[in-house]
């Protein structure tokens, strides 16, 4: 609990300063669109290992909007089906919105935070043919870099981690995941 009111505290505080920063960054709306290749590592309570204890890799389109270096992005997960040693399968989907900032470190090079929710949802299937489904949400914290090839193309690389004790799970924890992609700037 302490971790995550300190992490949900720092967000909130390196978007507060990207706020400010920004707004003499970019005054002029944006929309944008893009994709993201998306690594995902599932944390579960207590250390414990489930069924889905391997990476997953995905792909994320997102659209957003922003306006004086603070917008708001929408994404969609499609990941991977994965198998593991003991015969299970099992695949991840989700999607959600977070609120971005952004602030320039250089002409070209600008740092980029992010705070939102994200919902989860979790296909497992047993080698006996059992399956279950289990869907999870919570807050959303991310940080990375946005480099501009162009003047309306640009590459970005986050890490995000999202915490899933808000939902409606037992055994899972959190989700990390890194992601780079590209965004189509109009």
């Amino acid at each position: 609990m302490k971790k995550n009111l300190l992490t949900l505290i720092l967000s909130l505080l390196i978007t507060a300063y990207t706020t400010t920063t920004a707004y003499a960054y970019s005054d002029r709306s944006k929309i944008y669109i893009g994709a993201d290749y998306v690594y995902s590592d599932i944390k579960y309570k207590n250390n414990t290992v489930y069924e889905m204890d391997d990476g997953y890799n995905g792909i994320a389109p997102v659209i957003g909007f922003s306006s004086y270096g603070i917008g708001l992005e929408a994404w969609y997960l499609f990941a991977d089906e994965a198998s593991n040693q003991f015969g299970y399968s099992s695949k991840l989907s989700g999607y959600g919105a977070d609120l971005v900032g952004e602030a320039p470190l250089t002409d070209n090079f600008s740092l980029i935070v992010s705070l939102g929710m994200a919902q989860y949802n979790f296909k497992i299937k047993q080698p006996s043919g059992w399956s279950y489904e289990d869907d999870a949400s919570g807050p959303r914290f991310g940080i990375g870099l946005q480099y501009e090839i162009l003047p309306h193309i640009a590459l970005r690389g986050l890490f995000h981690y999202t915490s899933l004790n808000s939902g409606e799970t037992d055994f899972y924890d959190g989700i990390s995941e890194f992601s780079g992609g590209v965004r189509i700037i109009f």
